[in-house]
């Protein structure tokens, strides 16, 4: 499927006949082609009309992100996160950019929100339809280091509400959670590994005297995009520290289950235990009386002092309160 909008200096207009449009861009438009599971027919017309190269890779791979430069354009591969998916092999898209001196080509395999959500802010009047190709480049790279930061903070939601859960409630199967705090964690390790490596891309981009296409304010665009990447690297690493926290909040709440469970044990063991030793020492073969034994003071002395020694015992929990 092949949407393209055209922007001037005021707005972005959506335009059918993107082939035309190109022929007649001048240099106060920008022509953005957005292609999502291309077709043969749809890749090879766009090749054809941006002369892209044959070893252009259309939907780049999810090794990475990479930087090449071809004759009259730039080829940039970014990794972008879906909202739709969470397997390890669905969950990154790759996004291949192709970068002209007035035009933009952007082709990947999937549907992604990120770009839906550039899509609907770009086709509208504003500051978008004042940039030139790279400096438009850097506003979409921008919302891809987007989808990273919204993912991260996806993850430290779930686990506000977890850390909520467990301090409210023992965990009946603190398996279970133990797995979904692994599952995070990989999450994470996933996710870092695969925006760190866009650090090397956007400084590449970031020298203009290395880049014939970009400019100085592209340029500046570019070391900001860097700044937020590590913006994004440094909330990784907050909420790989979150999910230790997390993992440390289950384990004081499981044992904090635990202790108390073995205190009722414990007061119970003290309770039945003098009864437990006068009733074995009761049960010797003695003759305590000359009549029958249910009928012995003995018997009734015996029951009152159990009584006692249990609540004196509770007596003095109380005071020393544990419990």
């Amino acid at each position: 499927m092949v949407t393209a909008y055209l922007f001037d200096r005021t707005e972005g207009t959506k335009v059918d006949a993107w082939a035309e449009s190109f022929r007649d861009l001048t240099e106060d438009h920008v022509l953005w082609v957005n292609l999502v599971a291309p077709t043969h027919e749809e890749e090879t017309e766009v090749r054809e009309v941006f002369e892209l190269s044959g070893d252009s890779h259309f939907v780049g791979s999810n090794d990475g992100p990479s930087l090449d430069q071809h004759a009259g354009y730039l080829a940039v591969t970014a990794i972008a996160v879906s909202d739709e998916e969470r397997d390890l092999d669905r969950e990154h898209v790759a996004v291949a950019c192709f970068v002209g001196p007035n035009w933009v080509l952007t082709v990947h395999e999937a549907e992604i929100a990120v770009i839906d959500e550039f899509r609907e802010v770009a086709s509208g009047e504003g500051e978008l339809g004042g940039l030139d190709a790279p400096s438009f480049l850097a506003a979409l790279l921008e919302w891809v280091v987007g989808s990273y930061l919204r993912a991260f903070d996806e993850i430290e939601a779930t686990l506000e509400d977890f850390d909520i859960e467990a301090l409210s409630a023992p965990s009946r199967d603190p398996e279970a959670h133990i797995k979904m705090l692994i599952e995070a964690r990989q999450r994470v390790g996933r996710l870092r590994r695969s925006l760190a490596p866009h650090r090397e891309v956007f400084a590449s981009l970031s020298h203009s005297e290395f880049d014939p296409l970009s400019s100085e304010h592209s340029s500046e665009r570019f070391v900001e995009l860097t700044n937020r990447l590590d913006s994004a690297l440094a909330s990784a690493r907050d909420v790989k520290d979150a999910i230790a926290s997390s993992f440390d909040v289950l384990i004081v709440r499981t044992e904090h289950r635990t202790n108390e469970i073995m205190k009722v044990l414990t007061i119970a063991s003290i309770l039945l235990l003098p009864g437990a030793l006068i009733a074995g020492i009761l049960g010797m073969n003695v003759d305590y009386s000359a009549g029958s034994f249910a009928d012995s003071p003995i018997f009734w002395f015996t029951i009152i002092g159990i009584v006692l020694i249990a609540s004196v015992t509770l007596a003095l929990a109380r005071l020393r309160r544990w419990i």
